[in-house]
């Protein structure tokens, strides 16, 4: 009977733990969340599917706030992956963050094998996700203009999930996907630099051959791009 007690109180300690974090994500306390430690008797995945949902959630989030992406990604896309259908406002929830991730992961490792990571705008408005649905697209297609508005019109939403800063740094994938597009419509091995200026002009944006210089060449040194300046004949 003892036994089983202990038993008991093994199964429940994850219940518990998720409580624990629900606290000290609300007081912003993080560096407690780290300090949980889960009983070594049981392995996660003999814990209540519900009680893990919620673990690797909030795993995902501390992931996502240190800036572990990958670990991140593995986190939430468990938790929504196992989180019931009919759960549609938890599933709202972790795709807020989980949309964001793989956008910054896609953005890192741009290949055809992360489409998935551009969700459908169906999917976004399924779960009640309007304020992402601007930014993806925008994301999607190079639209410089579109961005900055979507996050200036959404503005307190992504303040409020802690993810405000994490879509601003999208902005220079941005640039390179609206790049990528200019590039497709010349097709030529060296391109003018004012071709990208108008590239920028044309969705809306404000861009002067300094400042569309200076971005390429962010894009050229953290490899989102492959080429080089030539800074005097102003072609790229």
């Amino acid at each position: 009977e003892e036994n089983e007690k202990e038993v008991s109180r093994t199964y429940g300690a994850l219940y518990v733990a998720n409580q624990c974090n629900k606290v000290f994500f609300a007081l912003n306390s993080l560096k407690h969340v780290k300090s949980l430690v889960l009983p070594t008797q049981v392995a996660i995945a003999e814990f209540p599917a519900a009680d893990r949902v919620t673990w690797h959630f909030f795993q995902g989030r501390m992931a996502l706030m240190e800036g572990r992406m990958e670990q991140a990604e593995k986190d939430l896309a468990f938790s929504f992956n196992n989180c019931p259908a009919r759960h549609v406002t938890n599933r709202h929830v972790i795709l807020s963050y989980l949309v964001p991730v793989r956008l910054i992961l896609h953005q890192n490792r741009p290949s055809p094998t992360r489409k998935a990571a551009l969700p459908t705008e169906t999917l976004l408005r399924r779960y009640k996700l309007a304020p992402l649905v601007q930014l993806v697209e925008a994301f999607r297609t190079g639209n410089v203009a579109l961005f900055d508005q979507a996050l200036e019109q959404n503005q307190d939403f992504f303040i409020k999930k802690s993810i405000y800063l994490l879509l601003h740094k999208l902005k220079l994938c941005v640039y390179r996907n609206l790049f990528k597009r200019a590039y497709s419509v010349v097709n030529k091995s060296q391109m003018k630099l004012e071709v990208f200026v108008g590239a920028v002009r044309a969705c809306g944006a404000d861009a002067d051959p300094e400042q569309v210089e200076c971005i390429m060449a962010n894009l050229i040194h953290q490899g989102l791009v492959k080429g080089y300046i030539a800074h005097k004949q102003q072609v790229v």
